[in-house]
Parts: C-alpha cells; sequence; structure tokens
C-alpha cells in the first residue's frame, strides 16, 4: 500500500509543470523572437531601455510604441476592443496603471527582481512594479524670474505678478487630486478656482513645458517633473527648479500584458527593466530608479 502511494506522489510529481530555468526561459523567449513596448515616457529614454536590453539578448527584436500615458491608454482600449493585441509589456503613469488592472488588462508576473522594491511600489498581486518615479516641482527660467522672486508655496503663485506667465500640463489629473486631498476639499477646489484666475498657460506634455520655460515663451512651468528640468540643466538652459509643498508623486507601474503575444520576452524584459543594470539605464536618463539599491543622479 505504501508502495502503491509513493508511486502515485511520484506520478502526480512528474504530471506537475517544472519551473523553467533561466537557458529554458531564454530559449522560449528567443524563440518568440520579439518584445513589444509599450510606453508613456519620450523616445529617446524608451530606445535607450530597448537597445539595453538587445545587447543581452541579441536575437529579440525588441521595439517600442510611446505617447503620452492618456493617448497610450485610449491606443490599448481600441486594440482591445478590437480583438487586436499587439504589445507585451506598458509602463504608464498611476492612474492608468490601476485602470489597466481593474479592467483586468494585465498578467501577474513574480519577477525575482521585484524584492528589491518597496511595498507601495509594487502590486500585491504581481501585476506591475513601478520602474521609476517623477516628483512634479515648479520650474522656472532663471533669467526672467529673480531669485527673490521664486515661489516657495502654491499660493506664491496667486500673486499679481504671475497672472498668465506661468504654464501646466493641461491633464495634470493627478496632481489635482494630490492637492485636493492634502488642502481639504474645500480649500482644496478654491485654491483650484483661485488659480484658474491666474489664466495659466495648458500645455499637453511634461516635456514641452520645460523646453519653452528654458525658450522664455513663458517665465515658470507648474506641475512639470523636476528630473525634466536636471536634464537640460548641462545644456546650458537658464532652467531651475523648486518643491511646493504637497510634493506630487508620479509612480510608473510597469507590466505584462494579459494578452501577450510573446509572454515569455516580455518577463525576460520585465527582468531587465526591474534588474539594477535596467534601473542603471533609468538613472543615466537622470530619471529616479525605484530599485532601493539603484540612487538616482543626482542624488
Amino acid at each position: 500500500m505504501k508502495q502503491r502511494t509513493f508511486l502515485g506522489v511520484l506520478l502526480i510529481a512528474c504530471l506537475l509543470p517544472h519551473p523553467l530555468t533561466a537557458a529554458e526561459w531564454k530559449d522560449r523567449a528567443e524563440a518568440e523572437g520579439k518584445m513589444v513596448f509599450y510606453a508613456s515616457f519620450n523616445a529617446t529614454d524608451a530606445k535607450a531601455l530597448t537597445d539595453g536590453f538587445k545587447q543581452l539578448y541579441p536575437k529579440i527584436d525588441a521595439v517600442f510604441y510611446r505617447t503620452t500615458d492618456a493617448q497610450l491608454m485610449e491606443r490599448i482600449l481600441t486594440e482591445n476592443r478590437a480583438g487586436r493585441f499587439f504589445w507585451d509589456v506598458v509602463m504608464t503613469t498611476s492612474f492608468y496603471g490601476h485602470n489597466l488592472k481593474k479592467r483586468v488588462l494585465l498578467a501577474p508576473y513574480d519577477s525575482p527582481e521585484r524584492k528589491y522594491y518597496r511595498d507601495g511600489y509594487k502590486d500585491p498581486q504581481g501585476m506591475w512594479t513601478s520602474t521609476y518615479t517623477n516628483y512634479a516641482a515648479f520650474g522656472y527660467n532663471t533669467k526672467l524670474v529673480p531669485k527673490g522672486s521664486v515661489p516657495k508655496s502654491h499660493s506664491d503663485l496667486l500673486k499679481p505678478e504671475w497672472k498668465g506667465q506661468f504654464g501646466m500640463e493641461g491633464r495634470a489629473y493627478e496632481w489635482f487630486a494630490t492637492l485636493i486631498h492634502a488642502m481639504g476639499e474645500e480649500k482644496g477646489l478654491a485654491f483650484m478656482r483661485a488659480l484658474a484666475q491666474q489664466q495659466p498657460q495648458a500645455r499637453t506634455g511634461r516635456t514641452l513645458l520645460v523646453q519653452l520655460v528654458a525658450a522664455g515663451e513663458f517665465k515658470g512651468a507648474l506641475t512639470a517633473y523636476s528630473t525634466t528640468f536636471e536634464v537640460l540643466k548641462p545644456t546650458g538652459a537658464p532652467v531651475e527648479w523648486v518643491y511646493l509643498d504637497p510634493v506630487f508623486a508620479n509612480i510608473h507601474p510597469t507590466a505584462l500584458s494579459a494578452k501577450a503575444p510573446h509572454p515569455n520576452a516580455g518577463k525576460l524584459f520585465l527582468d531587465f527593466f526591474l534588474s539594477k543594470r535596467g534601473q542603471e539605464v533609468i538613472r543615466a536618463l537622470k530619471r529616479i530608479p525605484d530599485r532601493i539599491d539603484t540612487l538616482p543622479d543626482p542624488p
């Protein structure tokens, strides 16, 4: 009887799927031959990341498509409604990342690299992991704004000298929600109404905002990211930035598609993106990595 039980357990063990070795995983990914990355950051950065991946895995054709987070979400939903599934990995902002999970468009993947990410920067069900965080700042043109006139708080932007003189991202929904939550609904909405009376110049795209500040189209920009200003500073652009309390932090959930056409290559790309080597690519792009052993530059 004991022998039969042992043989039965052995048979079940043989029938169960065994975990793939690293070599087997790589072979399957290379057999798929392609990986499609949808991203909401700029083309230069997306290319740097996919190029880094291709250096390790030259047999996998890693390609990317990039646009704004809102436009990326619309593209994904349109493709999904049409039953067309092109992407393997997506990286977007927090609002849209949570939305994709809610719509069951993401697949769980508990990458071994996730242990290097803090709680709050990864989904408990393994649906996504944040690869970097942007922090909203007030950036300004140093030739147009004397040091003594740099805002120290959001309320400073309500002064007469700032009317019509600063830009904003036209779809900064998460920034809006963060300030309302921090200030309280009544005070927060009153501030937003007063801010609207200041006639901020709405633009689409935070990189564009920073470029317009550098060009002097307006004196400053609210809701742009500190890292984008940092990228321009070494070029000699007359820009600087300050944080205004409360600071809005925007994580970037990165995840595998529930309908990935190349799932093994997608998982391999996620492992690379979350690895120290992948996060060092992010750091070199002057972004702030979320991996705990990869410090930002500048710190």
